[in-house]
Formats: structure tokens, C-alpha cells, sequence
């Protein structure tokens, strides 16, 4: 049939192409909404992840800033059981104590990696055994000087008190220098290293010097000391390096949460150490400020040797001055509180750990504080082996 404008048209083009054309149109719709509800579900899970990526970022700021409170934790539960000593009793029930610190060693465990060791053997292979060494070589010959004047002959209670700050001078690798050196702007990965060998020395070399320190004037057991090292210091921290290796997801979504933990384990631990001396502290008032000062004496001692020995008589950089001088320090508190109760010595003999825990916590944070402050005045090393002292940037100052 022609139509009025020449052309031959067919009666079913002219029924079903206005459907045809209908169905185009409705399909294109559906194209385009189709392509509107995936963008629509892609910005919403983008919006998700977001959320959740803000989210998980506000509790590790959370985190951080409780694990940064370290002393205070430490301090107001030896406070706490001091003061309301049934309120932290239950700490000292069998071998929970023990448990415990197993627990921070395995966490310990759990952060360390290959990497940490090969970076700084390869960049700074001298400061390793500089820093072992001082942290083996101070802090026990200061424990035992300090010990011998102020503590041993001080009354019934001296030879115990004795022993127990020989106890804190022969454990290094504290919990919480790794911390305090990222505050500091010292070496992090060097500090890593530092604590990592310490620790795992200290099952061998720990039972040793204390068996040499007051082998004389007290009868210690140095097998019992071996085995009570071993098993809350070298397994824990063997397994925590295992679970890393075989489960490293695992061990990072973990490790999240364990620093804070570590914390909480350690005040508690010193918590429990002071309630259960509570009762001698408030008869015998006159040997509180004998213990606090030889407790104090020692960590001052090894802040200021252990900076002093590897910046000017070692001529190591600033950085690795200053976290030498924060492992030599700060001491493994709560391994001297266990090792003390393992060999069967007199409650008091944990006292100076307990009390320990809160001094070198203290003191750390205090002298990360004022290095944070300097940190413009970390010399750079130039390629002509002379240093020269680099401001921080605007925004770093």
C-alpha cells in the first residue's frame, strides 16, 4: 500500500513498530536505572568501607591512648592495692601471676617479624651487641652496688629486698620500651631488636647473674631460675613468633589489641605484688622511702649510663644513643615479681619488681617527653661521616 507520501508502507509495520519503538524505550529505561542502582550500591559500599575504615581507625586512636597511659595504669593499681589490698588479692592464687606475664611475652611474640632483625643488622650491626651488653652489664652491677648499700643490711627484710632488686637489674627487655622509644623518636626497630634478643637471652644468662650477684650472701637456686625463665619468658615468646610465621592475619588482628592488654596483665601484676605487701608497708613505713630510692637510683643509673657509654664513648648517632640508654633502663618488672615467687623467696622479695614497674614506666615517659621536645636536635649523618642538626619540619615541630 502506498502512503500519502509515496513510499510503500505495510499495514503490520504500521501497527508494530509504534510497540517496537515502545519496547526500545521501556528497555533503555531499564538499562539505565539498572545502571543507576549498581552506581547506587557501589557508592553505598564505598560509603561502607569508609565507615568502616573510620571506625577501625578511631579504636586504634583509642588504643594508642590507653596504651600510652602506661605509667598512670601502673601507679594507680599499686595505689589500689595498697590502699584496698582485698580488692586485688585474688591476683596471687596459684600460678595466675605467672600466666600472665606469659601472656605479655607471647604478645611480644606475636609483633615480631624476620624483617625486624635483617633491617637493622644490615644498617646498624654494632649497636645490637652494644646494646645487649649494657643492658647485661649496668643494670646487674648497679642493682648489686645499690643493693649492698642501701638494702642488705637494712633489717630482717634486707637480704629479701636484696635479692629483689638484683632481680629487676638482671631482667631486661621491658614491656614497654618499645613504646616509650617511638615516643622518644629513638630507633623503633632497633629498640624491636633489643628486647627481642634480651628477652631470649634472659632464659640463659638472667639465672646466671643473679646466681653470681647474691649467690654469696643468699641461697638461690639457678636451675629453678633456668626453668622459671624458660617457661614464662622463651616458650611464650617461641609460640607467639610461631603464630606469626604460620598465621600472620591472625597474628595482626591480635596484635591490635594486645599492647593495651600487656598493659592491663602488668598492672595487675604489680598490683597483686603490693596488696599482698600491704600489711609490711604500713608497719614498717621507714622502709618505704629505702625501697623507692634504690628502686629510683637503679633506673636513673641505667638511663644515664646507657645514653652516656654508646653516644660518647661509642660515638653511636643520637637515635641509637637514645634507645640503648631506653633499654638499658627500663627493666622487665614483672619477670623479676615471677621469677622472685618461683624460687620460693619471701613475698617481699617481689616488691622492688612491683614497685620498679611504676618508677621506669614513669621515668621512660618522662624522658620520651623531653627528647619528643628536642627532636630537631637529632644529628643527621652527612656523607662525609660528620653530623650536622636538622630542624623538623612546621608541621612535625
Amino acid at each position: 500500500k502506498k502512503g500519502s507520501s509515496g513510499i510503500f508502507t505495510s499495514p503490520l509495520l504500521q501497527v508494530n513498530l509504534p510497540h517496537y519503538e515502545g519496547r526500545v524505550k521501556r528497555s533503555r529505561f531499564s538499562f539505565r536505572k539498572s545502571l543507576n542502582s549498581k552506581s547506587k550500591l557501589s557508592s553505598s559500599a564505598s560509603v561502607s568501607e569508609d565507615d568502616t575504615s573510620s571506625k577501625g581507625k578511631k579504636l586504634d586512636s583509642i588504643l594508642s591512648r590507653l596504651t600510652s597511659a602506661f605509667p598512670f595504669f601502673v601507679l594507680g593499681s599499686a595505689i589500689l592495692g595498697l590502699t584496698q589490698p582485698s580488692t586485688l588479692m585474688w591476683t596471687n592464687r596459684g600460678t595466675l601471676i605467672s600466666w600472665m606475664l606469659a601472656s605479655v611475652m607471647c604478645a611480644t611474640g606475636l609483633t615480631l617479624e624476620k624483617k625486624d632483625f635483617t633491617k637493622v643488622l644490615g644498617e646498624d650491626l654494632a649497636a645490637v651487641p652494644a646494646g645487649v651488653l649494657c643492658q647485661f652489664l649496668i643494670m646487674p652491677l648497679t642493682s648489686f652496688l645499690v643493693g649492698r648499700k642501701l638494702l642488705l643490711n637494712s633489717g630482717p627484710h634486707g637480704a629479701s629486698l636484696f635479692l629483689g632488686l638484683c632481680l629487676v637489674g638482671c631482667s631486661p627487655g621491658g614491656t614497654a620500651s618499645n613504646l616509650v622509644s617511638l615516643i622518644a623518636k629513638a630507633d623503633v626497630a632497633l629498640s624491636v631488636l633489643l628486647t627481642s634478643c634480651s628477652t631470649i637471652l634472659a632464659s640463659i644468662v638472667t639465672p646466671l647473674l643473679v646466681k653470681l650477684l647474691v649467690g654469696s650472701a643468699i641461697e638461690v637456686s639457678g636451675w629453678a631460675l633456668c626453668e622459671a625463665t624458660a617457661r614464662v619468658v622463651l616458650f611464650p615468646v617461641m609460640f607467639g613468633m610461631f603464630v606469626n610465621a604460620q598465621a600472620p592475619n591472625l597474628a595482626s588482628r591480635v596484635s591490635r589489641f594486645t599492647p593495651f592488654a600487656s598493659v592491663l596483665l602488668v598492672s595487675l601484676i604489680c598490683g597483686g605484688v603490693v596488696a599482698q605487701n600491704s600489711v609490711m608497708f604500713l608497719q614498717s613505713s621507714s622502709l618505704i622511702p629505702l625501697i623507692v630510692g634504690s628502686v629510683l637510683a637503679l633506673h636513673c643509673v641505667g638511663f644515664l649510663v646507657g645514653y652516656l657509654v654508646p653516644r660518647w664513648g661509642l660515638r653511636f648517632s643520637e637515635m641509637t644513643s637514645r634507645t640503648i640508654s631506653i633499654e638499658t633502663g627500663m627493666q622487665n618488672s614483672a619477670l623479676a615479681v615471677v621469677l622472685a615467687r618461683s624460687i620460693g623467696a619471701p613475698a617481699v622479695a617481689s616488691l622492688p619488681g612491683a614497685l620498679s614497674a611504676t618508677a621506669h614506666s614513669c621515668l621512660g615517659s618522662i624522658l620520651a617527653g623531653y627528647w619528643h621536645s628536642r627532636q630537631g636536635d637529632i644529628p643527621v649523618t652527612k656523607d662525609n661521616g660528620t653530623e650536622e642538626s636538622v630542624e623538623p619540619p612546621a608541621d612535625e615541630a
